[in-house]
């Protein structure tokens, strides 16, 4: 059976602030379960790790890079490229999964830093 993750269910794991739950965690990851991981989830954790706990963005890549790369967790192809271009940008998430998902098309944004995304081909093409 198919396990979903919830934001809180992570921020649990990363912080390990309620020590319990994050071992419950732990002991989901390593499981043999099929484990997916919703696209917002990505967004979602850099926010509250940032904000509620003052995560640094190079902690926070090495969580997603460590999401992603477990075998028992599916994430979409977008949340993966994502991830990526978060590494490689002063990006948000939530705008490396838009470049990520504009990869075969045109990307209609007046947002100059996610349209200079090498992988960008914008809509409107001198509006930046």
């Amino acid at each position: 059976m198919r396990v979903i993750l919830d934001t809180n269910t992570l921020i649990r794991f990363f912080t390990r602030d309620i020590e319990a739950k994050a071992q419950e965690v732990k002991k989901l990851l390593d499981s043999s379960n099929d484990i997916f991981i919703p696209d917002v989830v990505f967004p979602e954790l850099e926010y509250i790790l940032v904000k509620a706990y003052g995560i640094k963005r190079d902690d926070l890549n090495s969580f997603f890079k460590f999401l992603i790369s477990r075998d028992n967790i599916t994430t979409t192809k977008e949340v993966r490229k994502g991830v990526e271009i978060f590494q490689d940008s002063k990006l948000d998430m939530a705008d490396c999964i838009i470049a990520a998902s504009s990869a075969n098309g045109l990307l209609a944004s007046f947002d100059k830093e996610l349209l200079v995304i090498e992988s960008i081909k914008p809509y409107w093409q001198n509006r930046v």
